[in-house]
């Protein structure tokens, strides 16, 4: 296979991924079908195949995609030059704009209707890996320089990133802009994590 070639299978893929997200976002996965997907690219839906073998393939890839997305604008977070408090504002702040962006990947994971599909079980286990080892790195910064206080530093990342965890929807229905989130956010630094702040 040519490169030219490669590039145009993997421009139609890509096209195809784009066009499944915004009818899985705006339709929910039962709803949307091949033929959907297919007439939303003005393709023939056979052509879909190709490419991938069932809906829920394609829902799989799009869901890894908005995961990847998010673990790296976490990771440009927690490699920033800015102090530990300042990184941890910023995670929570991060995490909660892109997550409340990502229509598809939120409700895979909070929706009991897809407990049960195998890779959704597997997205969230490495989801939950990658958050707590990142954590850590922004509470070990902050022992590092005096400014937080922590005994045992896995336990303390997985605390915080169940807490995160539960505060997700009600903070996604109380807040109407962007500005009322980055408040949310604020108050639950204040009231989750105040404990963390070596005083």
């Amino acid at each position: 296979m040519t490169t030219e070639s490669l590039n145009y299978n993997e421009s139609v893929r890509v096209s195809i991924l784009e066009a499944a997200q915004s009818l899985f976002a705006k339709f929910g996965y039962k709803k949307t079908t091949m033929e959907d997907i297919a007439l939303e690219l003005h393709k023939g839906k056979s052509s879909l195949y190709y490419y991938f073998k069932n809906k829920e393939e394609i829902f799989q890839a799009v869901i890894d995609k908005e995961q990847g997305e998010l673990i790296s604008k976490l990771k440009v977070v927690v490699e920033s030059d800015k102090n530990p408090q300042e990184k941890l504002n910023d995670y929570v702040l991060t995490r909660m704009k892109t997550i409340s962006e990502q229509n598809n990947y939120f409700k895979a994971l909070t929706d009991e209707r897809f407990g049960g599909i195998e890779f959704v079980k597997t997205v969230k286990e490495t989801t939950e890996k990658a958050e707590v080892e990142m954590i850590e790195l922004i509470i070990n910064e902050g022992i590092a320089d005096g400014s937080f206080h922590m005994k045992n530093v896995h336990m303390g990342a997985m605390a915080i990133a169940l807490a995160l965890k539960g505060v997700e929807i009600p903070m996604f229905k109380a807040a109407n802009k962007y500005e009322d989130m980055v408040e949310q956010v604020q108050n639950i630094l204040n009231i989750l994590f105040f404990g963390l702040i070596k005083r």
